[in-house]
């Protein structure tokens, strides 16, 4: 038995009302960052991107360049900070001096305002003086009971040769000591001939760090032939002090430059936030990776996302970008506002909020200061 067909006009009206939702997803264009337009994204944004708040100035002193910072929660509620600084009038460059050191700020509230508290380690501090110097890249972690400071150090005169080195604490206020037996050094290049960081052009640096299983994992970037092929790797121990062994394989496969990790847990995923230097990995210049792995030991473009724009997108109107660029007085390393070390507080084992220096000071002041922002991590994924 068949059907009598339907009037024309209803069967017309049924066909635009099954089109029309199709055609609006189809011509509704993606979500941007200031920062991609007219780019061609390699990667899609985290809704994380797409909704970050910027809350204002974490910290920053006229008297220091401060660069490097890793937020965590203490026992006592409050936000402590750890970051590596240095005299202003050392310039921009001065982090790899002897004045360099590593301070601890303190705040009742993720947004700040941050104190100084104390200078936990500076070159005077080190068992050897004359192959440690300039300590840097700070990664503070709560693992089995103890705190665990990560930092790299300078170890040849008149070049960039770099170790990791680690600090244990019972509390976030001290004392801090040197972890293992090697006066703290925890990882270097390898000296074997066959191993991929053999010969790395300024030794291992940016160090980010975690338990998995019952196993202690350094996440490290290495540039071997050039400092620009860099990659991350990583060195795993049965124990927190170690010894830690290099592995044989890298972390990531990122197709152009990146650095500055901080490796966290969420979600049942491991994850870790680099910067994309060059903007090969993205498709856009400076913006943050997060890359996400079901292990924590492999770690694959396919399965990232960019976590962040630049300060710029988040700061400021067009015409206040304008202003602050013509000012002589503002510090300008890298005028783009490209983020640098970036770091997320985890609040009951969330990302909260997001932690970074950048190449420009907003503020209009001569030295760099640390930001920090708003994120939900709900969102994010």
């Amino acid at each position: 038995m068949f059907r009598k067909n339907p009037h024309p006009t209803l069967m017309l009206i049924c066909i635009l009302c099954f089109l029309s939702p199709i055609t609006a997803q189809t011509t509704k264009p993606a979500p941007e960052l200031q920062s991609s337009k007219g780019k061609t994204l390699k990667l899609p944004y985290t809704k994380m991107a797409l909704t970050a708040k910027f809350v204002g100035t974490a910290v920053n002193d006229v008297n220091w360049f401060n660069w490097c910072v890793s937020p965590i929660q203490g026992k006592d509620g409050k936000i402590h900070i750890f970051g590596s600084r240095w005299p202003a009038a050392e310039g921009d460059q001065g982090w790899m001096k002897s004045n360099a050191e590593i301070a601890h700020f303190v705040a009742d509230k993720p947004e700040g305002p941050f104190k100084y508290v104390n200078t936990v380690l500076k070159t005077s501090m080190f068992p050897d003086t004359t192959k440690m110097w300039a300590p840097h890249n700070p990664r503070i972690e709560y693992v089995d009971g103890k705190y665990i400071l990560l930092y790299i150090f300078q170890t040849v005169k008149k070049d960039v040769k770099m170790r990791i080195g680690m600090m244990v604490a019972d509390q976030l206020e001290g004392p801090w000591r040197f972890a293992g037996n090697h006066n703290g050094q925890v990882a270097e290049s390898s000296k074997a001939p066959n191993h991929w960081t053999y010969n790395s052009v300024i030794g291992i640096d940016n160090p980010a760090f975690m338990k998995i299983g019952k196993k202690y994992y350094i996440y490290f970037k290495s540039g071997t032939p050039t400092q620009m092929a860099a990659r991350y790797g990583y060195a795993v121990a049965d124990k927190l002090e170690g010894p830690y062994i290099l592995q044989n394989k890298a972390l990531t496969d990122n197709v152009s430059y990146i650095e500055d990790a901080q490796a966290f847990k969420a979600d049942k995923k491991y994850f870790l936030l680099t910067t994309d230097n060059m903007g090969g990995n993205t498709g856009i210049y400076g913006d943050i990776i997060l890359w996400s792995s079901e292990t924590g030991t492999d770690f694959k473009l396919k399965d990232a996302k960019i976590a962040m724009g630049n300060v710029l997108d988040y700061w400021g109107t067009p015409e206040d970008h304008k202003k602050l660029l013509v000012d002589p007085n503002h510090y300008e390393h890298d005028k783009s506002g490209k983020l640098e070390r970036p770091a997320v507080l985890l609040l009951n084992d969330k990302p909260a909020y997001f932690y970074s220096t950048a190449g420009l000071n907003i503020s209009g002041g001569k030295v760099s200061e640390t930001y920090v922002f708003k994120i939900d991590w709900n969102e994010g994924q």
